[in-house]
């Protein structure tokens, strides 16, 4: 006992010395390895302290209402994670919207990857590279469990100069990235003492380093974020704090997601590269994972597709799932068949685009004109549908309502169908488990 108490007081005399001394290069590299081994199992002991502290239950995105939304994808740790709230709404994906539509005037719908102890090394095994072409821009949060290892500067220029050269392969020319620099250590009460010290001198190497390697990439750029005061209460982080971040954030970001560099009118498998054929095979597989075709009606779809037709005015409306050759009816109200073929189907446009589609007059509509629905039948003039997607970004269908009136484009709250659209979504991931999947929950 005597002995490992020697040892322990020996590795904190070295962390404050790494930390005080202005040493030359190669003595401090020495100092970090040495210390390496003593802060890992720190961590481990500083893991047990997180436990307790609450964390989001709810699924992991955020919106905030407007038409022609920003699609944004926070990846990471530390912020990302949600530590002192529950629910993603008042932690950093829905602050973020929020701060991005009150200074773009548009909507936002900000999706989140966490994990506490990603790393740049670790964060491509939870990106799902494949839909980064869905996504205005990426957020990176990511240095805090490289500061606690004490990862050296090299590796982490290595590994995140990696890290980004593959996400701005797999995502659109015009996805810009932001890299969130490691918040102050001090502020938080768990990284008190000199190993916590030690982990906040390293996170200020790590961020200088994170300075010099987005100088040098074109649409990354560096956003320093601010330390929080320790609440009274005594809480790890609460709502003020994820204010506080999406405020700087959204400051350096909005200017780069305004529109006009989007492109206009292309095709689901223009922009995915893909053919049709793998986007559709894709699409069945994100159906077969959420065990949604053929089932029977459920109330909490059925009540949202009610809503839909009430406050939208329309006669009729759907929960729509796009598989194969047909459009088969989750949920519907007005309507009176359970599905009909893709070629007569509306839902097959309205997944080309991550938007609201909007149909004032089909009989006006080249592409509907002369589709059954509209010259027979029910003889639809009026269309309006918003996309439905899987945890996995496949458009599997749409929430969608109908009317045998035309009506003015400018009479059609879409705004109102968005938000009906992705309170529909959240329903039908949290049903599916996407949670665990998309990866919220800290390891």
């Amino acid at each position: 006992m005597r002995m490992m108490r020697t040892s322990c007081m020996q590795c904190l005399r070295a962390a404050v010395r790494y930390q005080r001394l202005e040493l030359e290069g190669h003595v401090r590299e020495v100092l970090r390895r040495a210390m390496v081994p003593a802060m890992l199992a720190w961590l481990t002991t500083l893991d047990r302290q997180f436990r307790g502290i609450p964390l989001p239950a709810d699924a992991p995105q955020a919106h905030s209402p407007g038409v022609d939304s920003d699609r944004i994808l926070i990846v990471g740790g530390g912020p990302a994670i949600g530590w002192g709230v529950l629910s993603h709404t008042i932690a950093l994906p829905g602050a973020l919207a929020r701060a991005l539509t009150a200074r773009t005037g548009r909507g936002a719908d900000v999706d989140v990857i966490a994990r506490s102890s990603m790393t740049p090394r670790s964060a491509p095994e939870h990106i799902d590279f494949a839909n980064l072409w869905r996504y205005d821009a990426v957020v990176l949060t990511l240095g805090i469990a490289d500061a606690g290892r004490l990862t050296s500067t090299r590796a982490w220029r290595r590994d995140l100069s990696s890290l980004v050269e593959q996400i701005q392969r797999s995502s659109s020319l015009g996805t810009e990235v932001f890299l969130a620099g490691i918040v102050p250590l001090a502020t938080m009460p768990v990284f008190s003492g000199p190993f916590g010290a030690l982990a906040g001198a390293q996170a200020l190497e790590l961020n200088a380093a994170s300075v010099d390697v987005c100088a040098g990439v074109k649409r990354l750029t560096f956003v320093s974020l601010p330390g929080t005061p320790v609440g009274a209460s005594g809480r790890f982080r609460s709502a003020s704090d994820y204010d506080i971040w999406a405020d700087v954030l959204a400051e350096r970001m909005a200017g780069s997601l305004e529109p006009q560099g989007r492109a206009d009118g292309v095709t689901e498998p223009e922009v995915q590269g893909r053919t049709p054929e793998e986007i559709e095979d894709a699409r069945h597989r994100a159906l077969m994972a959420l065990n949604l075709l053929d089932t029977a009606p459920e109330e909490r779809f059925d009540r949202i597709v009610a809503l839909a037709s009430s406050s939208l005015g329309a006669s009729a409306a759907a929960f729509t799932v796009l598989d194969g050759e047909r459009q088969w009816h989750k949920s519907m109200v007005g309507l009176a068949v359970s599905e009909i073929p893709r070629s007569t189907s509306f839902c097959t446009v309205t997944v080309l685009e991550p938007a609201a589609l909007v149909v004032p007059d089909a009989l006006l509509d080249e592409r509907f004109r002369e589709n059954p629905l509209v010259v027979s039948g029910p003889k639809l003039r009026f269309y309006a549908g918003f996309p439905i997607e899987s945890p996995s970004g496949e458009r599997i269908g749409a929430l969608c309502v109908y009317d045998q009136n035309p009506r003015p484009r400018e009479g059609v709250d879409v705004v109102l169908l968005r938000e009906l659209a992705l309170l529909l979504q959240n329903e039908l991931w949290q049903s599916a488990g996407a949670l665990d999947r998309a990866g919220t929950l800290a390891e």
